[in-house]
């Protein structure tokens, strides 16, 4: 058996095929860290908030 070294042809068509192209599913995935970040530090800020006024313990 003779292991051929294979080409991105299949990753490139799959990435075009679900998320468009490269520079946008760049884009796409910026924008979900940036929201998960953000969502993340308002739930540290709330949790924060209710301990300081006692609201939980």
């Amino acid at each position: 058996m003779k292991t051929d070294n294979v080409t991105n042809s299949n990753n490139t068509e799959r990435t075009t095929i679900e998320g468009g192209s490269k520079e946008a599913l760049n884009q796409k995935t910026s924008v979900q860290f940036l929201l998960s970040t953000a969502l993340v530090v308002i739930t540290i800020i709330l949790v924060s908030a209710t301990a300081y006024y006692g609201l939980i313990r």
